[in-house]
């Protein structure tokens, strides 16, 4: 790129010195440089070099420049209609360089260039328009660009939708955003979720709350067209796929106008009729429907017993139950209720052990019921019929619990020395405590003592001296554990503790290179 800064940079202060190293830092994201060369430009002595980066940035299309995102080596999907995966930041770019005194004509010309390419996608050539309008004695022109953009069909319902809206929020532009956004909910050809949200836009304007309420009221009352074609083909996949997404618009236009006033009876009916919907293809918009509901004072009551219905309902997935039972708890009025449905999935045996431990996790967390969540996290800390998985789950959830970090260092001490308990699980106590805060040493100390003691195999033994290993400090001691344990043990045995010695000895060279580079930090 060249040397881009001021022939007058005698002196940088430090602050500047690192933007201008960060500038320059391809390591760093496209974003990131991007603010960092914008920031510059605004330094006193440094405003041709910043604009000179963001108009390198802006107008850059060649590979390598920045780092290529993960995402981005995935196989082009079919609704991606662009081949400059930078298009986002070379517009994000150029709306930078036009607020740059002595270079706004460049930014502009830049931005005209991007809103009128077909190559680009449709967010960065609306995101080019929006850019505009927000740029003096250009004002009409990205309006008209976002005019155009909300009435041509090529572009797809979501970006006409942005841009309609866009344009509705400007003054002198209100009436015609309105015009757009009411075509926009009235095409069929356009997806429910965009069509629901247009309609959400033109209530919220004034003067149009009715219209904006008319067509929200018609999406919530009418069932999409279901699929009626036998067989899970790929055509059927698809359209089931589209119904899901529909009941989704569905349950949304009837929370809009649960929000509305003047529509929040008419809403909430809605609400509660699509909460018990069978017709709605996935009980996930079912339960949401029901959880709008705990946000009305006047319908909350119904709201929670709805919510607390389908926590019962074991064919709604377990996830589903989980969250819906923690927002009950957090919900004012609804706390006992939310307590007895996560006590309830915490002892049911139909869901795994990380369910039913952050269920009681949950029930910790509350207000007024830590004490009654630890209860129960303890009781299925000792539960040994989920193959000791439920136990660990558990242990790992007190150390979690606020407040509770004495009480719970005195369990994990207790299971370290049950000899009842499996090695597994008292190596893994352990374990927790050395993670706790101010109690490194007492849980790394139970380690060694388990590494030691004669009456635990020598995997058990192994298993302490290996989660030692993982503590700095402590690797030297884990060492001569793991290499005692080498004597005796049969060639199997023996295989596996070397390659776990290999692997603490490079734990603690990395371990000795960040010692040596913090002491050395202070001089250099």
């Amino acid at each position: 790129m060249g040397d881009l800064r001021d022939s007058a940079d005698e002196y940088q202060s430090p602050e500047t010195a690192d933007m201008v190293r960060r500038a320059v830092d391809t390591s760093l994201s496209t974003t990131d440089r991007i603010d960092v060369a914008e920031a510059l430009a605004r330094v006193p002595g440094h405003r041709e070099d910043g604009a000179a980066r963001l108009a390198h940035f802006a107008d850059d299309t060649t590979a390598g420049e920045w780092p290529k995102p993960w995402l981005l080596r995935l196989p082009t999907r079919r609704w991606t209609r662009t081949r400059d995966d930078k298009a986002q930041a070379r517009v994000r770019a150029a709306a930078a360089l036009a607020g740059v005194d002595g270079h706004r004509e460049a930014g502009i010309a830049l931005l005209r260039r991007f809103a009128e390419d077909a190559s680009l996608g449709d967010g960065d050539r609306v995101a080019a328009a929006t850019a505009l309008v927000s740029v003096a004695d250009h004002r009409e022109s990205g309006a008209a660009l976002l005019i155009r953009f909300a009435e041509d069909r090529a572009f797809s319902g979501h970006y006409r939708f942005i841009a309609a809206r866009a344009s509705a929020e400007l003054d002198e532009h209100r009436d015609t955003g309105a015009a757009l956004l009411i075509r926009l909910a009235d095409d069929t050809a356009i997806g429910l979720a965009d069509r629901v949200w247009a309609a959400v836009t033109v209530a919220a304007l004034d003067g149009y709350r009715e219209a904006g309420a008319a067509r929200l009221v018609r999406f919530a009352e009418t069932p999409p067209v279901k699929p009626t074609k036998r067989g899970w083909t790929r055509r059927r996949r698809e359209a089931q796929s589209l119904l899901d997404y529909e009941d989704g618009g569905r349950v949304h236009a009837a929370g809009a106008l649960a929000r509305m006033d003047g529509y929040r009876d008419v809403g909430a009916a809605f609400l509660a009729r699509l909460a018990t919907d069978p017709d709605l293809g996935d009980t996930w918009w079912q339960v949401r429907a029901a959880e709008q509901l705990l946000g009305l004072d006047e319908h909350r009551e119904a709201g929670a017993a709805l919510v607390a219905r389908h926590v019962r309902n074991t064919g709604v997935h377990s996830r589903q139950r989980l969250d819906a039972a923690r927002k009950l708890i957090g919900i004012e009025g609804c706390q006992a209720l939310g307590a007895t449905l996560l006590t309830r999935l915490a002892h049911d045996t139909t869901l795994d052990a990380w369910q039913r431990t952050s269920s009681a996790g949950a029930l910790a967390a509350a207000e007024g019921y830590r004490d009654a969540g630890t209860a129960l996290l303890t009781d299925l800390a000792h539960d040994t019929s989920a193959y000791g998985s439920l136990s660990r789950c558990a242990l790992q959830e007190l150390t979690r619990v606020k407040g509770y970090q004495e009480s719970c260092a005195e369990i994990l001490t207790a299971f370290t020395q049950d000899p009842t308990i499996s090695e597994l699980d008292r190596v893994f106590a352990a374990g927790q405590l050395t993670g706790m805060y101010g109690y490194r040493e007492a849980g790394a100390a139970l380690l060694i003592r388990l590494a030691e003691d004669s009456t635990v195999t020598i995997r058990g033994r192994v298993d302490a001296a290996k989660e030692l290993g993982c503590l700095d400090g402590y690797r030297p001691e884990a060492l001569r554990l793991l290499t005692a344990r080498i004597y005796g043990a049969d060639p199997e045995n023996a295989a596996q503790i070397r390659v776990h010695i290999n692997n603490v000895r490079r734990a603690l060279g990395e371990e000795k290179s960040r010692d040596g580079e913090a002491g050395e930090a202070p001089h250099r």
